[in-house]
């Protein structure tokens, strides 16, 4: 199914947002033959009441046994060069040392435009950061400071998060069920077959309260 004609990137992702769904569209990347797109069971949204949608804004990390001269140089430059509809995206590598998101790049990313945050590591401020409605994704929380224990060395790089390459660029989804990745060279495919399904689906969901067997709505829809 065709989608619909976006005004610009802001109603694309506002529209993806609110109409699909991450099982949905881990479905249409399957279904595209870009399987295995979805994060860690262990990446957890921290209000999962929100949904997290936008461009990776890539940055990757090492750690730290030091304080060096400069420690956040890298991570303010990646900072300031948000661009609206963004979602910033650290590579940690699941590191329980750094800690590299809080409540004060939660509101440097808002006053950008950023859509949310996206770490496959630690966070903290978490309470301040859902009071803000910011989405953030992440495997847990500590209150540690990444200086002396982290250190942006690259940004808007592809990086490695859970055997994914993720581009800057790519598409974000995070809703309550996990995050899913969508290459941004098939977004527009994998979009469409999404949009297809849920219309299939909306149909199989009809069928099924009307009380017909599932045996017969699958032959019929081939949707389950």
């Amino acid at each position: 199914m065709t989608l619909p004609d976006f005004a610009d990137d802001k109603a694309r992702l506002d529209w993806v947002a609110q109409s699909l769904y991450s099982g949905l569209l881990s479905d249409a990347c399957d279904a595209a033959g870009y399987r295995d797109r979805a994060l860690g069971t262990d990446i957890r949204p921290l209000d999962e009441s929100l949904v997290l949608v936008g461009r990776a804004k890539t940055t990757v990390w090492a750690p730290m046994f030091h304080v060096p001269p400069r420690p956040y140089d890298k991570e303010i430059a990646a900072v300031d060069s948000l661009q609206p509809g963004d979602v910033f995206v650290m590579a940690v590598d699941r590191s329980s040392e750094i800690v590299p998101w809080g409540e004060l790049l939660s509101t440097a990313s808002v006053a950008r435009g950023g859509r949310g945050a996206l770490v496959d590591g630690l966070v903290r401020d978490s309470r301040q950061i859902q009071a803000m409605g910011f989405p953030v994704f992440c495997t847990g929380r500590r209150p540690y400071d990444s200086c002396g224990r982290g250190i942006v060395v690259d940004y808007d790089v592809p990086v490695m998060i859970d055997g994914i390459l993720i581009h800057p660029g790519d598409l974000i989804f995070g809703d309550a069920d996990g995050v899913v990745i969508i290459p941004k060279t098939a977004e527009t495919e994998i979009l469409e077959r999404s949009w297809t399904k849920l219309t299939g689906e909306n149909t199989t969901r009809d069928a099924l309260r009307a009380g017909i067997p599932l045996a017969q709505v699958f032959r019929d829809h081939g949707i389950l």
